[in-house]
């Protein structure tokens, strides 16, 4: 199957690169099988959503700049360090870590409206002291 998202593969070996990562980093990270990766990189496949996010994870980057090269809620994580800080992907991880995750990743599932609800009520919360950790 020839890659129909055009420039994944481009973005994806360039996100190695820039972590100074090998195609056996991203299987062991991920869990991914080493020719999956290799198609992913040569653009002979797509990966599935459930898969890209894992390697969106694993590089610490959004899929959506995976897929399109740009991420339109950038602005927004970089504002409460949300990208910044999260664990890349890993199979070991501790219940606390995969449930960050989960809220992350039903966050950006969100569309900007609702994303900004979700910023504006957590900015209530924690302006009140009373939800302070």
């Amino acid at each position: 199957m020839k890659n129909e998202i055009i420039g994944f593969d481009l973005r994806l070996t360039e996100k190695m690169k820039e972590r100074d990562m090998k195609q056996a980093d991203l299987c062991r990270l991920t869990g991914l099988s080493t020719s999956m990766v290799s198609h992913y990189c040569a653009g002979q496949r797509v990966p599935t959503l459930f898969v890209a996010v894992k390697i969106a994870r694993a590089l610490n980057t959004t899929v959506e700049y995976l897929v399109y090269g740009e991420s339109m809620y950038e602005n927004q994580f970089s504002a409460y360090s949300i990208a910044e800080n999260e664990i890349p992907y890993s199979p070991a991880k501790s219940q606390a870590e995969h449930s960050n995750q989960s809220l992350i990743f039903l966050f950006r599932s969100l569309n900007q409206d609702g994303q900004a609800k979700v910023l504006s009520y957590i900015k209530d919360l924690i302006s009140t002291g009373k939800y302070d950790n």
